[in-house]
């Protein structure tokens, strides 16, 4: 008896199915079984599978009449032998380890499933895939969905291996149609003892044209997810019915907008309708309001079965939803409704058009600069729907919040309609090293809305202060305006091109022996490379450097690179990183690469290198 039985089936895959065997050939966990199920394959895919099956004997090939994946799947398992059981699609890829950890994840923890992370092959690339990220972000053994509620949307069956026995024993089957993997997987992992969740990416799902799940708007193909969504609901309502409201909201917003898509580009609705309707009559009300309004009205279009309202509520949706008005309720003030289609006059009730949680304004920066010492900003804030114009009811304020204290100090702004600017006077920062965001605040006609201020804007020059401390305009990793009070150890002051070579210029504090001091560079994923720092003597607390870089050096393997850049050989052992002192940062043409001085996120010093147009 094999460890492992594997269920490829297959039709009409010639142009992926090699590749799919072949990952699977090449497992480092041995001890397993293929059974190849031909499903009325009418191209060169019988070929390939029985040229396995000649070459290797752990691989079978079973022939059946065409009847699709589902049942193509249930025959594999009933030739299937090993103690586990997995499942590939052939158009698909196994990563070379992915059996291996899973079988022996199961082993040693004694859980019913392993399922592991799934990355999406595109034509750009490897990227992980959306459904899974959640779930799969730490490794967790002898865990279970009613504590991991993000393995709801673990709902394929190709990264995870099942002990057979628990396939056996809850009598598990595919059904005879498309999405066949969700009334399958969501109750074993319901029913399932435990189940061990691993990070580590097991399988590879390409994107390709004429797929399953490409062909999104096929009616019979929109009308079989919404059967796989009403299945696995029911199921979850008898049996994990503190789930089964997560799980309406999800498909409410996922799965039925594919419904709601499909018929609003004109699919034949009939039995798409009455699958569609037939879910909805089930959903909690309470499931709905989680949605957005607009989702809301399409869903009830939908339930009335009013296809051509529900054409045009999309095609609102698309075009004119920023020209929707806000209007306040009359008996709760605190209510806002939107002004969408088919408010009036249709019997559509009126939560179906509260939008008061989607009230969610957004503060941008526009742009910031020093001017005599002082840093000048421009912004606009955005909440769908309301029309402030000059109202003198609208009132906008910003204010810096210290990250650490929560210290908070309020800038003076002027206002136009929803654009604003603002000052910050450096003088009236604490002289002590901190980050401070930058917060804004919309009231107009009773809403009161918060945010941080978002940007695009790279990073300015510093300001400095009498006493030596640093004031830094920056937009960090994740979007957010933060000015950095900080008191630099080292920075750059300085670049110049000449002979070959970039010299770059600056300072450093380090008042103990430089010797051995180098400057280190490299772009990511990418080799450093290392080059000797020359080192003036100390003069009032600081020793000014000069390091050569050969031009020839930074030269990228594609079209562009980013290279970042520190000093090693410190006292402390660790990596220095060097801020730009610089507030205009200098851009040359070197041997057919335009390369230019940078700054990253948080302001220290990065070489950008691309090559010139007229060098293709």
């Amino acid at each position: 008896m094999p460890r492992l039985s594997v269920v490829v089936p297959y039709y009409n895959v010639e142009r992926y199915f090699d590749a799919c065997l072949a990952s699977i050939q090449g497992q480092t966990l041995g001890d397993l079984e293929v059974i190849c199920v031909d499903d009325g394959s009418m191209d060169a895919s019988a070929v390939i599978a029985k040229e396995y099956a000649s070459r290797d004997p752990r691989f079978r090939v079973v022939v059946q009449e065409n009847q699709g994946l589902g049942p193509a799947r249930n025959t594999g398992v009933m030739h299937a032998s090993g103690r586990y059981l997995a499942f590939a699609d052939s158009d698909d890829i196994v990563p070379p380890r992915a059996y291996e950890l899973l079988v022996d994840s199961l082993e040693r923890s004694g859980s019913d499933i392993a399922s592991g992370n799934v990355q999406r092959l595109t034509s750009e690339g490897l990227v992980q895939s959306w459904a899974h990220r959640n779930a799969f972000r730490k490794t967790q053994v002898g865990t279970h969905i009613t504590r991991n509620v993000h393995l709801l949307f673990d709902r394929s069956v190709w990264n995870k291996v099942f002990r057979r026995s628990f396939w056996d024993d809850l009598g598990m089957e595919f059904p005879a149609r498309l999405y066949e993997d969700m009334p399958v997987t969501l109750p074993a992992h319901v029913r399932a003892r435990a189940v061990d969740v691993l990070s580590e990416v097991v399988y590879v799902w390409r994107l390709r044209e004429g797929s399953i799940t490409e062909r999104r708007f096929r009616a019979e193909n929109v009308t079989d997810l919404v059967i796989s969504v009403a299945e696995t609901a029911r199921f979850l309502g008898e049996h994990a019915p503190g789930l089964r409201r997560v799980y309406e909201r999800d498909t409410l917003h996922n799965d039925l907008r594919v419904a709601v898509e499909a018929l609003a580009a004109g699919v034949e609705p009939d039995r798409l309708l009455d699958a569609a309707c037939s879910y909805l009559d089930t959903v909690n009300r309470r499931s709905h309001l989680e949605l957005p309004a607009i989702r809301r009205l399409q869903l009830q279009l939908m339930h009335r079965r009013m296809v051509a309202e529900l054409a045009e509520a999309v095609r609102f949706e698309r075009e004119s939803m920023d020209e929707a008005r806000l209007r306040r309720g009359l008996l709760s003030r605190r209510k806002w409704y939107a002004d969408y289609p088919f408010r009036r006059g249709y019997g559509i009730p009126r939560w179906v058009f509260d939008v008061s949680r989607e009230l969610t304004m957004a503060g941008r920066l526009e742009g910031w600069e020093w001017r005599e010492g002082r840093l000048h900003g421009e912004g606009r804030v955005r909440l769908p729907g309301v029309m402030v114009g000059t109202a003198p009811s609208c009132a906008i304020s910003l204010w810096l919040r210290e990250r650490a204290t929560g210290t908070v100090l309020e800038l003076p702004v002027e206002r136009s309609d929803l654009e604003f600017g603002f000052v910050c006077d450096p003088g009236t920062l604490p002289g002590r090293a901190a980050k401070w965001e930058v917060w804004v605040r919309l009231t107009v006609d009773g809403i009161v809305r918060e945010a941080r201020l978002r940007g695009s804007t790279p990073a300015l020059g510093p300001g400095e202060t009498d006493d030596g401390m640093w004031i830094q305009p920056l937009v960090d990793d994740k979007g957010f305006a933060v000015i950095a009070v900080k008191r630099p150890r080292a920075a750059v002051t300085g670049c110049e091109a000449s002979e070959g070579r970039l010299r770059i210029l600056g300072w450093h504090a380090e008042q103990e022996s430089a010797a051995g001091l180098t400057l280190v560079m490299g772009v990511p994923d990418g080799p450093e490379r290392s080059y000797p720092v020359t080192t003036a003597p100390a003069r009032d607390g600081r020793r000014e450097f000069v390091v050569d870089v050969p031009v020839e050096d930074l030269r990228a393997e594609g079209e562009t690179a980013v290279w970042n850049m520190y000093l090693s050989g410190m006292a402390d052992g660790r990596p220095l990183r060097m801020p730009v002192a610089l507030h205009e940062l200098p851009r040359w043409e070197l041997d057919g690469w335009e390369t230019q001085m940078a700054r990253t996120s948080r302001g220290n010093m990065a070489l950008r290198v691309q090559r010139s147009e007229d060098d293709h």
